[in-house]
C-alpha cells in the first residue's frame, strides 16, 4: 500500500463537500511530477486529505477508489485524474504549524514543495500525521 497527501485545489470541494458528495475527484492537475504520482496510485492507497486554502489543515483520510484514468476536463491523454473515497475525518485536524513542528517530519514534501497538489507520503509519515490528531485529541498514540 502506498500513502499520499492530496490537496484539495479549489475552495469550493471542502471536506464537509466530499463527505457529502462521498467522493473526492481530483481533477485539472497539469504538473507533470503531480500526474505521475496520480499514474502510480494503486486501488486501495491511503491518502490524507489537506486543504490548503482553507485553514491548511490536514482533515481526514480517503482510499483511492481505482487506478488513474484520463482527465475529462484535458483533451489531452496525458493528463490524469483519480477518486477517492473518505474514511476517516479527523475529530481534531492536523494544522500546518503542527506538521512542521515535528520531528517526524521534517522530510514532508509539502515544506519543499508547497505548490504541488498530490505528494508521496512514507508509511511513517502518514502514521506520524495521524499521531499528530489523536494528540490533539488527548490520546497518546
Amino acid at each position: 500500500m502506498n500513502y499520499w497527501l492530496v490537496k484539495s485545489p479549489f475552495r469550493s470541494r471542502s471536506w464537509p463537500h466530499v463527505l457529502l458528495q462521498n467522493i473526492f475527484k481530483l481533477y485539472g492537475i497539469r504538473n507533470r511530477q503531480a500526474r505521475n504520482y496520480i499514474a502510480q496510485m494503486a486501488t486501495g492507497d491511503r491518502a490524507l486529505y489537506y486543504h490548503s486554502a482553507a485553514g491548511r489543515l490536514v482533515l481526514g483520510i480517503m482510499r483511492v477508489k481505482a487506478p488513474a484514468f484520463p482527465d475529462p476536463t484535458s483533451s489531452n491523454p496525458e493528463w490524469l485524474s483519480v477518486e477517492f473515497v473518505p474514511e476517516i475525518t479527523f475529530e481534531h485536524p492536523v494544522t500546518f504549524e503542527q506538521l512542521k513542528s515535528s520531528d517526524a517530519l521534517q522530510e514532508l514534501k509539502l515544506f519543499k514543495q508547497p505548490r504541488l497538489s498530490v505528494m508521496p507520503l512514507t508509511e511513517v509519515e502518514c502514521l506520524a500525521i495521524q499521531g499528530l490528531s489523536m494528540k490533539s485529541a488527548g490520546i497518546n498514540a
